[in-house]
């Protein structure tokens, strides 16, 4: 078909940013093409039509935001992603939509309430264009190691429907004097020019205090470069920042950020949970699920998650002869010392008696004995016995 490439050409702008109009309007030109014989032509349209965004089946109030906050060309798996000069190596990947979890992350309430208001600003844009009002453009998202930041800031980035580029930033760092800086550059670049979300991993790589006396001026020089970028984004998409390391940015990084969010280590109900979800398909009893979170109590979901494997190594390797939960957790506990809090890996080290005593006497948690001597394995009378032993030691010592 002659100039059928102008069409096409024609055809990928309006699938740039669709509508259910536009893309009625493709579909019947798709139809004609194909019942007049130029099987090709109309392929080809159905390639196009394809790769258009979800965002189509989404609410008509969303599709307005998108079209809205996120401004520039469309980002496709064959959009070259810029590089190092010097080493060739990418500066970042590219995640689309359906690459981007489903599930929700599991947080603590007041983390979850917040998180809902910068997702219904987003889906009250109008209202707030009338007074004059923004919404977020820009998030910093810090906390210990494993509590779930980039799942947290991928989840968010599925909801917006928006391809992510993601960059690592310690990943940007050259030993080439100017590079980094360059590299800064180049990705903030790219990034405004398409319809996306700019992720920025391990940002204290980068955004460090320029009063520290152990950097030298290029690493001054490139926390500037990063903070003109930042500035320069703000009309362009949706920035997410992550660091476990939050006290050693920048004064001046803090504030580039509309909105800054602490991701603390799960709570004792948001562990009981994510000790469940991790667990399947395997049954754990309400009281033994109760004694994991005390157990792993202060650690991050990186941490139950890596209990929650063990013990299900545990359950297919001793099956049949399977140790009592508590000796499980004793064992855990000497290879993940790290993962258990100090005080509570002493008692699980030490003997049974101080473990149950600490247990029946946790206000939180509210222990009973007939839950303890069933993780235990022994009898309520057995445990009876080692309290009582326990108890008279401790007189004997007392008057000793």
């Amino acid at each position: 078909m002659q100039d059928f490439h102008i069409i096409q050409a024609l055809c990928r702008a309006s699938l740039s940013n669709p509508s259910q109009a536009v893309i009625r309007q493709v579909e019947r030109l798709r139809d004609a093409l194909a019942k007049e014989g130029n099987k090709a032509e109309a392929k080809k349209l159905s390639s196009l039509l394809s790769s258009v965004d979800k965002t189509c089946d989404m609410a008509p109030s969303r599709i307005q935001r998108s079209k809205v906050l996120f401004s520039g060309e469309k980002l496709t798996a064959k959009t070259p992603v810029p590089v190092d000069k010097e080493t060739s190596t990418p500066l970042a990947e590219i995640l689309f939509p359906e690459e981007l979890p489903n599930e929700s992350p599991l947080l603590n309430h007041n983390v979850e309430a917040a998180i809902q208001s910068i997702l219904s600003e987003w889906q009250h844009f109008d209202k707030l264009a009338k007074i004059e009002a923004q919404p977020a453009r820009s998030c910093l998202i810090y906390g210990l190691p494993g509590t779930g930041k980039t799942h947290l800031a991928l989840w968010l980035a599925k909801h917006m429907q928006m391809p992510v580029v993601l960059a690592r930033l310690d990943g940007l760092m050259s030993s080439f004097l100017g590079t980094t800086s360059r590299n800064i550059g180049n990705l903030f670049s790219f990034s405004s020019k398409y319809r996306c979300i700019l992720m920025l991993d391990e940002f204290d790589a980068i955004a460090k205090l320029r009063n520290d006396p152990q950097e030298v001026g290029e690493v001054k020089r490139v926390v500037n470069t990063l903070l003109q970028n930042l500035d320069a984004r703000k009309d362009f998409g949706f920035t997410i920042g992550i660091t476990n390391h939050e006290t050693l940015l920048d004064p001046a990084i803090w504030r580039r950020f509309d909105v800054q969010i602490e991701i603390p280590t799960p709570s004792p109900e948001v562990l009981y949970k994510l000790i469940e979800n991790f667990m399947a398909p395997l049954k754990f009893t309400e009281e033994e699920i109760k004694f994991l979170s005390w157990c792993i109590e202060g650690g991050s979901g990186a941490d139950v998650k890596s209990l929650v494997q063990w013990l299900k190594k545990s359950r297919v390797l001793n099956k049949g002869d399977a140790p009592d939960l508590v000796a499980l957790l004793q064992r855990f506990s000497v290879l993940n010392a790290g993962r258990i809090d100090p005080n509570k890996k002493n008692l699980l080290a030490h003997g049974d008696e101080d473990l149950i005593t600490t247990l029946l006497s946790d206000k939180r948690y509210n222990f009973k004995k007939k839950e303890i001597a069933l993780l235990m394995g022994i009898t309520q009378s057995a445990l009876s016995k080692k309290l009582a032993k326990h108890k008279d030691a401790g007189s004997e010592a007392a008057y000793a």
